[in-house]
């Protein structure tokens, strides 16, 4: 069995200068000071520096990382930890684990692994494992998902079938090239954010089965936060006191922070939220917020728990939040106000996504409608605070105009929510939301499989949403009143262009990846506007909703072929060779043919120029956008090249990604090791000038990574990017 770790018996009850010319300095000491960390370096660095290759050290640093006190392991679940030798079938290509049938290559490991327990014994494969491979001086982080897969047979006489079975599925998250690192600290920081990302998800927006959070995340039994080594003797957490007491303290970072504040969700008893929202609250308010209150922290958390969630597969994760919501605003942490524009942002975030990203185009033409569920229950919600507290969206004569704004920003979520709720009533999707790759996955028996031609074939799909629950019968004069009124708010541009507005997701640095690559770079998200769609919400209004008189709904029509202030990028200007399995604003294309992009979001925007050095460009050159980067627009042009526009949509600025050296990720950030070939610059001109072109593509003009700092990685302070 090897060295055990933990007790044996199952646990529980069931760089550099961004401009450079010619060469560059070392690539290994540019990685080791450049890249972002993961947590700021007071926080990991504690232990000293040794050299990361001696053994006995670096298998001591294995062992401290993934101490069972650094997972929370719900009562539901049962665990058992092991360090053990074994020799595995293993092959890598393209960033991937091949299956053990597709390849016959063995590999060696020392490896520390998390294994899930029944009464059966430990499974075939860990939940979560370090690889230690000391021949080449790397640490494969592995986790394993038990599925229904199809493998091959030999039926006998020469024949050869195929079956379906059941079994564990290794997949690849992260390898740590030891060479890379010069610190047991640098080492130590890598190590637990490739762990914390193995358990929760690479990416916010998962495709890819690596990008999606572990089963036993989705449903609140299991987390990983590294903890101090002081810590160790304390096991594995078991409730859900314990996960918020030990493991959220001043060293988490925001992704942290907000994975835990998700799990925590998940794992309280609905009928304890209000107790636990008390000492979840007690808890955070402790923390050093600077010059935050816990109530804005506390919004700013919340909603990056939905900016990064994944909501498939379905659980009790919204009616737990709406809960937690209720609780905050009776213990006063958070007014009505507060509480009325989170839920504001929630629905108006989802109904961009869902008018980019429709239920009859997208997500498996339906079958994945965990946002229309979202939709459902929030906007519910919604409507009753419409009624109680009707003051916080109906105009006083009294109000300013900032508040006269922002209770039109309350009336648009409704108006918003209201119409697409409506246009899904009685669409017909499969018996759960799922996709084919998570139908592959064995689930509680609360989420039982789907029958797989629900999910390839619509017109097998019998149950209809909302059946029986039609919104009109949760509508009260007070909420008709605030209904009727963001109708009216028409009258002004952004309301009616609301209506076609959408958010475009990208991931334009990652051309230099092979198809179906992992693809950590750089995702962008984008506003988009289509007329066609605005128009057709119009008619939508008025018939079959009756919001409408047809005389208004002529005016608004009107209106909108005489708005000539929205100007933007056409879909013509907007392309690149799509990539197999990866977002693109070329998606666009399927949603409507005549959306244009207005700009990329600020929140994706300070991404981007956190990630690379752009400063020494406006020492160079006339650059003053660069400065202040506000209603810029990224994309990338039908040649691949990477354009960055003017709020005028002008071009400014045109790069390649460099990929001669391809791409190395660390804390979480993956980027182009080589940077960023910068081929155009258009200058700052004087007034009622066109800007001025300077072609650079044979200076060897280099935008790289920037050097790492501490106070650039994310924190509870950073803003979060907005929908209005």
């Amino acid at each position: 069995m090897g060295e055990i770790i933990a007790d044996c018996p199952p646990i529980g009850n069931a760089g550099g200068s961004a401009l450079q010319c010619q060469r560059e300095p070392s690539i290994t000491k540019r990685w080791s000071r450049s890249l972002p960390r993961f947590r700021p370096a007071a926080a990991i660095c504690s232990a000293g520096h040794l050299p990361v290759s001696a053994g006995d050290g670096l298998r001591a640093l294995l062992d401290e990382v993934f101490a069972p006190a650094n997972f929370y392991v719900a009562p539901a679940l049962e665990v058992a930890c092991f360090r053990e030798n074994e020799e595995i079938t293993w092959e890598i290509f393209h960033g991937r684990l091949l299956d053990p049938a597709h390849t016959r290559e063995k590999q060696t490991f020392e490896s520390w692994n998390l294994f899930q327990c029944t009464l059966g014994g430990r499974a075939m494969e860990p939940l979560l494992s370090l690889k230690l491979d000391q021949s080449r001086t790397r640490v494969h982080v592995v986790r394993g998902i038990e599925s229904f897969v199809w493998e091959g047979y030999d039926a006998g006489g020469n024949v050869y079938l195929s079956r379906e079975v059941r079994k564990w599925v290794r997949e690849l998250v992260g390898t740590v090239d030891l060479s890379q690192f010069n610190t047991v600290g640098e080492l130590r920081d890598e190590l637990i954010c490739e762990l914390f990302y193995a358990v929760v998800g690479t990416s916010r927006l998962p495709l890819a089965s690596v990008e999606t959070p572990l089963p036993q995340f989705s449903f609140g039994q299991l987390f990983y936060c590294y903890r101090s080594p002081d810590s160790a003797a304390d096991g594995h957490l078991r409730t859900y006191r314990e996960l918020v007491d030990k493991m959220l303290t001043e060293e988490t970072t925001l992704p942290e922070r907000s994975r835990l504040l998700e799990v925590f969700l998940h794992a309280v008893p609905f009928e304890e939220m209000h107790a636990a929202a008390g000492h979840f609250v007690e808890r955070f308010s402790a923390l050093g917020q600077g010059k935050m209150s816990p109530e804005k922290g506390l919004a700013l958390l919340l909603r990056s728990v939905f900016n990064d969630v994944s909501l498939s597969p379905y659980t009790d994760l919204v009616a737990n939040t709406l809960c937690f919501v209720n609780a905050l605003e009776a213990r006063g942490v958070w007014s009505a106000a507060t509480a009325t524009d989170f839920l504001s942002y929630l629905i108006r975030q989802n109904v961009r996504h869902l008018t980019a990203y429709d239920l009859v185009t997208f997500h498996h033409r339906g079958a994945n409608y965990p946002d229309a569920l979202l939709l459902d229950e929030v906007l519910k919600d919604y409507l009753a605070r419409c009624d109680k507290q009707p003051s916080l969206f109906l105009d006083q004569p009294v109000d300013s105009d900032p508040v006269r704004s922002i209770k039109r920003r309350r009336r648009r979520a409704l108006r918003q929510g209201y119409l697409l709720r409506r246009r899904y009533e009685n669409h017909a999707v499969p018996d759960q939301p799922t996709s084919p790759g998570e139908n592959m996955r064995v689930l509680p028996v609360s989420h039982p499989r789907v029958p797989e031609e629900q999910l390839t074939q619509p017109m097998s799909r019998t149950k209809l949403l909302f059946v029986g629950n039609p919104l009109t019968s949760l509508s009260t004069p007070n909420a008709n009143a605030v209904l009727r009124q963001s109708i009216a708010d028409f009258g002004h541009p952004d309301e009616l262009r609301e209506l076609g507005m959408a958010l475009f997701l990208d991931r334009p640095l990652g051309v230099g990846k092979a198809a179906t690559e992992p693809d950590a770079t750089l995702l962008t998200s984008c506003e988009a506007f289509s007329h066609s769609i605005a128009q057709e919400r119009l008619r939508f209004l008025l018939q079959p909703l009756d919001l409408l008189t047809p005389e208004e709904c002529d005016t608004w029509q009107r209106a909108l072929r005489a708005d000539t202030q929205l100007k933007g990028l056409t879909l013509d200007a907007v392309g690149g060779p799509p990539r197999p399995g990866v977002i693109s604003l070329s998606d666009a294309r399927r949603a409507a043919p005549d959306f244009i992009f207005l700009r990329t979001t600020a929140g994706t925007l300070r991404e981007l120029f956190d990630q690379y050095d752009f400063s020494p460009l406006t020492k160079r050159f006339r650059l003053a956008l660069l400065e202040q980067p506000l209603n810029l627009l990224l994309v990338r042009n039908d040649r691949g090249v990477l354009v960055l526009h003017d709020a005028a949509h002008r071009p400014r600025l045109e790069m390649e990604v460099d990929t001669s050296r391809g791409y190395r990720r660390r804390g979480g950030r993956e980027v182009s090791v080589a940077g960023l070939r910068v081929l155009r610059v258009w200058e700052d001109a004087s007034e009622n000038e066109l800007p001025a072109l300077r072609e650079l593509s044979a200076e060897a003009v280099v935008v790289w990574p920037r050097d790492s700092e501490p106070g650039r990685l994310p924190t509870l302070s950073a803003p979060l990017p907005e929908v209005d």
